[in-house]
């Protein structure tokens, strides 16, 4: 069974507090601002939408939530009435293949096992369209000893690869690593691309 995050369940009500900083949505907007109008865009860990989601709908693509968490997803539905939302695992996209233009995972792929990132990739790869872009936020180092960190009192559980391991985990699933950097937070912003991406002729 894939791990769940039911984390962020028991923080629902903070985080809709907190998270009201723009974090991510410059590198979202970077690549989203390069797609045609009604490019469809798989936001996996959409939470309750804010800011990302809504960022990506007012960039004029077509927008697809998904989430583990019932409480982040209803608050979504709230937030964002008519965007279609999906409550399942990041590890077993509910999608066919070559469904969408883009993916966008940030503030996900860090709480998973590195098996279960690499399953994570490997379902992207599958529902990404040929051309099409995954823009996930991941740390850089080995990391696969399970990290305990609080959130709002909530222990959240980290691993992670380093960026050459990222890259050839992409590699194996039909994917490159066209560009890795961090913010001003030190969050990691991974950008992979399915052939000759739409989302990679813009540099950062």
């Amino acid at each position: 069974m894939p791990v769940i995050v039911r984390e962020y369940d028991l923080i629902a009500d903070w985080y809709a507090s907190e998270r009201v900083d723009q974090t991510g949505v410059p590198e979202v907007l970077a690549r989203v601002k390069v797609l045609p109008p009604g490019a469809r865009v798989l936001d996996i860990g959409c939470g309750n939408g804010l800011p990302i989601t809504k960022m990506l709908l007012a960039a004029d693509v077509h927008v697809v939530g998904i989430d583990s968490a019932a409480k982040m997803l209803a608050r979504f539905r709230v937030n964002l009435p008519t965007t279609p939302a999906v409550r399942a695992s990041a590890q077993r996209l509910p999608f066919a293949g070559a469904t969408f233009d883009g993916g966008i995972e940030w503030g996900v792929m860090f709480h998973l096992p590195q098996a279960e990132e690499i399953e994570v990739i490997g379902g992207v790869a599958r529902v990404l369209k040929p051309g099409g872009s995954f823009l996930f936020t991941a740390g850089d180092v080995v990391d696969d000893c399970d990290h305990i960190g609080i959130m709002n009192g909530v222990e959240f559980h980290y691993y992670s690869f380093t960026t050459e391991g990222y890259r050839r985990v992409l590699v194996e699933h039909g994917l490159h690593l066209v560009d890795f950097h961090k913010d001003k937070g030190e969050n990691g912003y991974y950008l992979a691309a399915k052939g000759d991406a739409a989302w990679t002729r813009q540099s950062n």
